[in-house]
């Protein structure tokens, strides 16, 4: 592979950026940018600063960085900001992606682009695949936190019946049973269905887990943000984590909203994954996953564009589309409306 320009000296003429200097670069291209909104070029010019002088702290005090690259917009983001600016950290940084066994053909070509555009190396990491996964231990439903619940509650454990049925849980609106949800998890048990949320523990972190610990990672950075919202956005209170065995973890885009990331994207002239800009998806996370409340969208798409991976998606995961479409355990349903036109779905016979 190429090397990284940064490293020839070729970028800008320096080998290790300061605060100072990161300040007056992005102050030329933000906070002095006409075309801008006033109110927006501030916003954007504190969430930049902010940000490179936190990485800069962090990146320096650690000795081994692991950047998970997801393909989505988020991780494009971390990677163009870490290349283009802070290139001196370049060889303490891993890129690490975990292909589960069902990905994009999109986010494979666009590992490829990042790779070329900024002379990087990403990591493809492989453990057990989402289909083995979900054949093994079942398939997940309705949310992460609810298939745990479900999936114990199949296998008798007394305290998941209480959890469910009994609403002990009260604090936090997404954690209780509808009704609907209740009548489903009351089928799956009748039928002897298993339930898991396995699939992402055993098939996209314990890859991770192991490059982990055969390197010596010490810092670990992921592309969340406070304004994705959901349980996520509940789950951190802050950008850096003191972690277990030595590993921080650390969010650089955590605080940004949208309207910031939009404006970076714009000028920086960073190109997403086609599932964005080709496909139109808003989101790009494991592929067909039913804990994703706009999955509908997704597989529509996938007819459209990936007509192979669709068929894979419903060969893993279609029983649990299916059944949270006939029970009515959303707003919204699983599989979308052209699906069931084109193919005869009906919510009393299945698929």
């Amino acid at each position: 592979m190429a090397s990284h320009p940064a490293r020839n000296g070729l970028l800008r003429g320096w080998c290790e950026v300061t605060r100072a200097e990161f300040a007056l670069c992005i102050r030329e291209k933000y906070l002095l940018n006409d075309s801008l909104d006033e109110a927006l070029r501030f916003e954007t010019y504190d969430a930049l600063f902010h940000t490179g002088a936190k990485l800069i702290e962090y990146f320096e005090s650690h000795d081994e960085i692991m950047i998970s690259v997801s393909g989505g917009s988020d991780s494009d983001c971390i990677i163009h900001l870490v290349c283009t600016y802070f290139p001196e950290y370049l060889d303490k940084c891993h890129f690490c992606f975990v292909n589960t066994g069902l990905e994009y053909q999109a986010t494979k070509d666009h590992l490829t682009y990042i790779e070329e555009r900024y002379g990087i190396e990403i990591k493809r990491l492989r453990g057990k695949s989402v289909v083995w996964t979900v054949r093994k231990y079942g398939f997940p439903i309705l949310s992460k936190y609810k298939a745990q619940l479900i999936g114990k509650y199949v296998k008798g454990v007394p305290h998941a019946y209480k959890w469910i049925f009994e609403e002990k849980v009260t604090s936090f609106n997404a954690m209780r049973f509808t009704d609907p949800q209740k009548d489903l998890a009351r089928y799956l048990k009748e039928n002897g269905i298993n339930v898991s949320a396995k699939c992402c523990d055993v098939s996209k972190k314990e890859p991770l887990f192991a490059y982990i610990k055969e390197h010596n990672i010490d810092l670990s950075c992921t592309g969340e943000r406070k304004a994705e919202g959901g349980q996520r956005a509940l789950a951190h209170k802050s950008c850096f984590e003191e972690g277990n065995h030595g590993i921080d973890k650390y969010m650089p885009l955590w605080w940004w909203p949208d309207s910031v990331k939009g404006v970076f994207k714009a000028t920086e002239g960073i190109r997403y994954s086609d599932c964005y800009e080709v496909y139109g998806m808003r989101r790009t996370g494991c592929v067909g996953c039913p804990f994703n409340l706009n999955v509908a969208d997704d597989l529509q798409a996938m007819i459209e564009y990936e007509p192979r991976l669709f068929k894979a998606c419903m060969s893993v995961f279609g029983q649990s589309y299916e059944l949270m479409d006939r029970f009515h355990c959303r707003r919204k349903k699983c599989l979308p409306e052209s699906f069931q036109l084109s193919f005869g779905f009906t919510e009393e016979g299945g698929i």
